[in-house]
């Protein structure tokens, strides 16, 4: 009898989807290493802005209103690009199943080795790797939204507290 192509683990599809598996971890690494390098970025601006009005340099309460205005709007978009960029490196572990061996967390929720085992007797390779396929598949499709909305807030945060800076010191 002739198999269907990703049928079980014959033919490219066991093949395909490990190494979609691979690379789809890739992107992962790739999510978490971008916003990282992001939320390390916005602490050294808010370090900087923060030693600037500390140490006297910049002094936005004596700006015009609408400096004043654009430089506190600014450093209010902060805040959720810290949250944005915060939830992006947060880490998704997926939903436990007891008697089912798909993840780390499935083990963590069986009671016993013996159950354990019976689990892993009955988990289909194909059904494991296309199950872990699509759970890591939204983890990175979140990280990203994440990442992109962080990236929209700290934009936000640098052009209106610069705005209210440059137009601020020159009024």
């Amino acid at each position: 009898m002739p198999t269907r192509r990703g049928d079980g683990d014959t033919g490219n599809g066991g093949q395909l989807v490990r190494v979609l598996i691979t690379e789809t971890r890739e992107e992962l690494l790739k999510a978490d290493g971008k916003a990282g390098l992001m939320l390390t970025a916005l602490g050294v601006a808010l370090t900087a802005l923060l030693g600037a009005l500390s140490g006297g340099g910049i002094t936005p309460q004596d700006y015009p209103t609408v400096p004043r205005l654009l430089f506190w709007s600014g450093c209010a978009a902060w805040v959720p690009s810290l949250v944005m960029l915060g939830l992006a490196v947060t880490p998704r572990p997926g939903k436990p199943r007891r008697l089912r061996a798909h993840y780390f967390g499935d083990a963590a929720e069986t009671a016993s080795v013996r159950l354990m085992a019976a689990a892993v007797r009955r988990t289909d390779p194909m059904d494991r790797d296309l199950s872990q396929f699509m759970t890591l598949s939204r983890t990175v499709s979140t990280k990203y939204r994440c990442i992109r909305h962080g990236m929209a807030w700290s934009a936000t945060f640098l052009v209106l507290t610069s705005l209210g800076l440059l137009t601020g010191t020159t009024s």
